[in-house]
């Protein structure tokens, strides 16, 4: 896809040294000048930090490569952060990691011209899991950032839910079988006002931001009840919400060349709207 704009890409910047490794992250950001008549050059721009999937398992950063170069072609400040799979330490690590991703991004808002008061979050699968984690909890894994809006993609939202396989048994991010507490733990839809379980210790701790969700109809991976659950949470709590279900779309989809486009432009939308 051609490109109108320049971007300057600050690769593997050091957030914070583990002892199973050091956290990374990306940064893209717009090198032309703003062309709009409210904007300058110099004008703080809209963050939009992506987290990647890989069932807690892999993944690295590099996978959102193509959206954050769009991201940032479309005037967005945009950043891919590292976590630790859960092999290299137990939850919550993954999303303490995540948060402490997002705040160093934020920290640095003078270096990358970016708007603090305007930040997103966008996952994919295990990282939507993170992602909508982040943007529904408060303080509690250690984030300072305000999150404005949230999209999660071919997300894990429940683990507790029948339809998560694996949500009985032994889960990458925990060292043994996890308990009925730990499930509701790390599950964003339980920080959700109008979930069942929104009364228990772990939840709700926060509004929800805008928020879109996208699951492809074909998704053999991850069941798409799992994001049409957590929208109906959402909306049950009168927080503003938009779910697609993706027709001929397997858990992939928004990598694809076929799908890409269209999604691509659908989130864009979603964020500039709100951010």
């Amino acid at each position: 896809m051609p490109r109108s704009s320049d971007v300057l890409v600050h690769r593997n910047r050091t957030v914070a040294d583990r002892e199973e490794r050091t956290l990374t992250a990306d940064v893209y950001r717009p090198g032309a000048p703003a062309t709009t008549e409210t904007e300058t050059a110099d004008s703080p721009r809209p963050l939009v930090v992506f987290v990647y999937g890989g069932a807690w398992e892999t993944g690295s950063t590099g996978q959102f490569a193509r959206w954050a170069l769009d991201a940032a072609d479309e005037g967005f400040v945009a950043a891919e952060v590292s976590y630790r799979l859960g092999h290299e330490a137990p939850f919550p690590a993954q999303i303490e990691d995540v948060c402490e991703g997002i705040d160093w991004v934020v920290d640095r808002a003078d270096e990358f011209g970016i708007d603090s008061e305007a930040v997103a979050v966008v996952g994919h699968s295990a990282g939507a899991h993170l992602a909508l984690l982040a943007a529904l909890s408060d303080d509690e894994f250690g984030r300072r950032t305000g999150i404005d809006a949230a999209v999660g993609v071919s997300g894990v939202y429940d683990l507790r839910a029948d339809d998560h396989e694996r949500a009985g048994e032994s889960l990458p991010l925990f060292d043994s079988r996890p308990s009925a507490a730990e499930l509701r733990r790390c599950s964003p839809i339980t920080r959700v006002g109008g979930d069942a379980d929104a009364n228990s210790e772990n939840g709700p701790d926060a509004d929800a931001p805008p928020t879109l969700l996208l699951h492809g109809s074909d998704d053999s991976v991850v069941a798409p009840g799992q994001s049409a659950r957590l929208a109906d949470a959402l909306d049950a709590a009168g927080n503003e919400v938009e779910y697609d279900a993706v027709g001929a779309a397997d858990h992939v989809f928004l990598h694809s060349s076929y799908h890409y486009p269209a999604v691509r432009n659908r989130v864009f939308s979603f964020l500039r709207e709100r951010l």
